[in-house]
Parts: C-alpha cells; structure tokens; sequence
C-alpha cells in the first residue's frame, strides 16, 4: 500500500526582529514651536512659523548652527535663503503691522499705553478727596472707553505729553492736533444738543482740553500768560457752569472742592528759604502802592500774595501731599477775586509777577510726575512760562522777576530733607 504523502511544509526561516531606538525629544527646535509644544523640523524658517507668523524672522532659534537650509526651487534662492541664514543675526524685532491692525490703531495703541503707564505709576498720593486727580486715574479712562468725544481729547493730550518728550516725531505732531480738533469739534456739536446722558463726557472733555490749552501753550517758545493762565481760568469757569447746568447728578463737578493740606506733625521747616521768599514778596507788594490801579486791586494781590505763601511753607515743611498742593497751585486763581484776573488780562506788571510766583511753585515740588500740570521734556510749565512773562514784563518792571528767575535756574530751591524726620 503506498504511503500517504506527508503535506508540505516549508522550511523554517529564521525571524529577525528589528528594535526601535528610544525616541528622543529634540531640544533644538525653535523657540516657538518649543513653547507651543509641538514638532519643529528645525530649519529656518520651519513650516509652523511660516503658517503662524507673516513675517518669517518671527522664527527664532537659540542656536543657529544645526539649521538646515529649506529646500527650494531654484538654486538662486537656495543660496540666498543660506546667506541669510549665516549673515544676518535671528532676534529681530517684528517690523511689520500685525494682521487687522491699522497704522492708526497702533497710535492709539501706544498712546493709551503711554497715558496707563505715566498716570497709574505716580507715587500714592495721601489727598484722597482730591477729586481734580481722581479724575486721571478713574473717571478719564472709564469714559474714553464709551465716549469718542473724551477719546479724542485724551488721545490729543496724550500726544501732546510724547510729543514733548520726542520733538523730532513728526507722526506724533500730526496726531495732537488731529485728536484735538476732532474732540473741539465733538464738544461743540455736544453743547448745541446737551442731554443729562452726555453731559458728564462733555465736562470730562472740557477737562481735558483746558490741559491741552496749558500744556500747548508752553510748547511754544515765549507763551504769553494771557493764553496760558487767563484762557485756562475761563475753560475752567466754562466747566464749573456747564457742571451747574447739567442737574444735582453730577454736583461733584460743580464746584472745585478746598482741599485741605497740612503742615506735617514734627516737621522742620526751611527757613532760609521762607525768609527769601517773604523779603522777596514784601519788596514786591511795597511797590504796588505806587500802581496807579484801584484799591479793590490792590487788596486781591495781597490776597493772591498770602495764598503763594502758604504754598510756600507747606512745601518747605516737607509736606509730600502733591497732589493736594498742585491743586492748590493749578485753582488758586479760582480762590482770589476776580478782579486779579482782569489786572492778568490787561497786563499790569505786578499781578504779573504774582503770577510767576505761583507757576514757580511747581519747580519746588519734589515729584513733577502730573505731566497735565507739569509739563515734560522740552515744554516744562514752569521754565517756558516764567520766559513768557519776562518777555512780556516792561523792562522798568523787569526786576521782578529775579526772583522767579533764580527758581528756575535751582539758585534758590527747597532743601526737602528739612521735612523729614
């Protein structure tokens, strides 16, 4: 019987298995792919920065020397994407305007971060109802955000403060004065039909414009008082009025509060200056006996005379109240009678002279960060406004000015460690 043959099996083959090396993350990926978490295939620029970014040096590497050149179609810009490569360093900043975002957009992007970071880095202020200062870090921002009347006028101001610290900026130039006649312009539709709901935009707007009249007078080269102190005392009126006009809701711009500044407790007080200042003020009220003005006159600036004397001696008793002095300084006109103002309006050279009294106290303080009061830059208040009054000054009255003078030029300043214990 034959046998049943065997099924077939083939020969047994020897199985090779093959090992996986271990994954090893690399670690020369660039900088952005490492952050997001993701694989980077290590050239420059890699395929996920060129799909995120529109610029392609957004692609940055802490090392450059493992880089792979990225293929391309030609050997001409093959060579030319290796030199730039091996030429030219990687951390550049970006230079072109992000996606959405206009030319314009980004000026108004730097001057609100410009009017955030002056305003809410000043020093802590102890006057808390100082409602005038309150306004800048509070009720100016909060409305800019749904008014384009105040935006406008906090734009203008804004760049009026960069524009002084950056004279050769010519975009900044061009902004000021833009800003500012939009938010004239706004504020002037707004008073023909006022309404309860936009009056406290218009009162806030009108703030900022009377600053804007202060601050733009000094940038020019020989500010006269009238432009500088009158037209900003009847701005500031003009407020007060439309405040009173506009109903109790908003009472608290009615009136400018007193605001209530002492001496420190154990203070010590520099008298070298105080006796300076008062030889100096007494030489200059014995010569108003010999202005041929009304005694009414006569009496509001003996009056303006003792409300810079004692802004005098709270700043040399070391007070550190700024923002309650600089109100103090910026509404004294508002606390004299207003027959004062009318001596400012027709020139009389000793009502003059009071006045650069009052400017120069602003020189004395120790913290000059209120750029709206202040000034900066090349268009300091104090300086530019004290020059605009001499020039003014008729010269058998220029002696009045040497006091005045001497402040500005640090001949005569405060020594503020007296207050300090």
């Amino acid at each position: 019987m034959a046998d049943i043959a065997a099924p077939f099996r083939p020969p047994q083959r020897a199985v090779t298995r093959t090992y996986r090396r271990p994954y090893k993350k690399s670690t020369k990926g660039c900088c952005q792919c490492k952050a997001r978490k993701i694989k980077c295939d290590e050239i420059y620029p890699c395929s996920n920065c060129r799909k995120k970014f529109v610029d392609a040096t957004c692609c940055k590497y802490t090392s450059t020397s493992h880089l792979r050149s990225r293929p391309s179609d030609s050997a001409q810009t093959d060579s030319s994407s290796t030199s730039s490569v091996s030429k030219s360093p990687l951390p550049r900043s970006l230079s072109v305007t992000p996606v959405g975002v206009s030319s314009s957009n980004l000026v108004e992007l730097r001057l609100m971060h410009h009017y955030t970071k002056s305003v809410f880095s000043r020093p802590s202020r102890i006057s808390g109802a100082a409602l005038y200062h309150s306004l800048w870090d509070f009720e100016i921002p909060q409305v800019a955000f749904s008014s384009e009347l105040v935006l406008n006028a906090l734009l203008g101001l804004t760049s009026l403060n960069l524009l002084s610290l950056h004279p050769d900026d010519q975009a900044l130039s061009s902004s000021a004065w833009s800003y500012f006649n939009k938010a004239v312009i706004l504020q002037r539709t707004a008073l023909d039909t006022m309404e309860r709901r936009n009056a406290e935009p218009m009162i806030i707007a009108a703030v900022l414009l009377a600053h804007y009249n202060w601050l733009a007078s000094c940038s020019e080269d020989n500010p006269h008082p009238k432009k500088l102190e009158v037209e900003t005392y009847n701005m500031c009126k003009g407020i007060l009025n439309l405040a009173q006009e506009s109903g109790p809701c908003l009472e608290k711009y009615s009136s400018i509060p007193e605001v209530v500044v002492e001496v420190p407790a154990e203070s010590s007080l520099d008298q070298n200056f105080i006796d300076l200042a008062a030889e100096d003020m007494g030489t200059l009220l014995e010569s108003l006996e010999y202005r041929n003005i009304h005694q009414e006159g006569k009496d509001a600036c003996h009056k303006f005379a003792d409300e810079v004397m004692n802004i005098y001696t709270l700043i040399a008793s070391g007070c550190k109240d700024n923002a309650g002095l600089e109100q103090k300084m910026v509404t004294v006109l508002h606390r004299v009678p207003e027959c004062f103002v009318q001596l400012l309006d027709v020139g009389d050279p000793i009502a003059l002279a009071l006045l650069a009294r009052s400017i120069i106290c602003l020189d004395l303080l120790d913290d000059s960060s209120a750029w709206w009061v202040h000034g900066a830059g090349s268009c300091k208040v104090p300086p530019k406004a004290i020059n605009g009054i001499l020039k003014t000054m008729p010269i058998e009255y220029r002696w009045t000015m040497d006091f005045p003078l001497r402040v500005v030029a640090k001949e005569v300043k405060i020594n503020h460690d007296f207050g300090r214990n």
